[in-house]
């Protein structure tokens, strides 16, 4: 999938369909498309961490990212810490690295309001 066909109303595929996982470079590349991830050393994965208001917060963030992740059949991994920390891992486990689905997930879950903490 071109960068430019990855957005918001992008669905992602089924694993089996895929065929590998992209390459370093491909995955370094695609970056560019979503704002405050990094991603891993060895380009297997990406992740976001945010600070939430409060835990309730965090926890209808959480709620509203898994409803895309079941409309997409794509599942992250979440974790709230610390009680208003969230951290959002991607990574298509089937292929034991990152595909167009992880970010067509991440531009997804970027496009979720989220009540941000006004404290650092």
């Amino acid at each position: 999938m071109q960068m430019s066909e990855i957005n918001e109303e992008s669905k992602c595929v089924p694993c089996e369909g895929i065929g590998a996982a992209l390459s370093s470079e491909e995955a370094t590349e695609k970056m560019k498309l979503i704002k405050g991830w990094s991603i891993s050393d060895d380009s297997k994965s990406i992740t976001k961490k945010l600070k939430l208001k409060n835990f309730a917060s965090a926890l209808d963030y959480i709620n509203r990212i898994g409803q895309v992740a079941e409309g997409q059949g794509h599942h992250p991994d979440l974790h709230i810490t610390g009680y208003q920390y969230v951290q959002i891992d991607l990574m298509t486990h089937a292929l034991a690295g990152l595909t167009d689905n992880d970010f067509i997930m991440a531009v997804c879950i970027d496009a979720l309001p989220v009540e941000l903490s006004k404290k650092p």
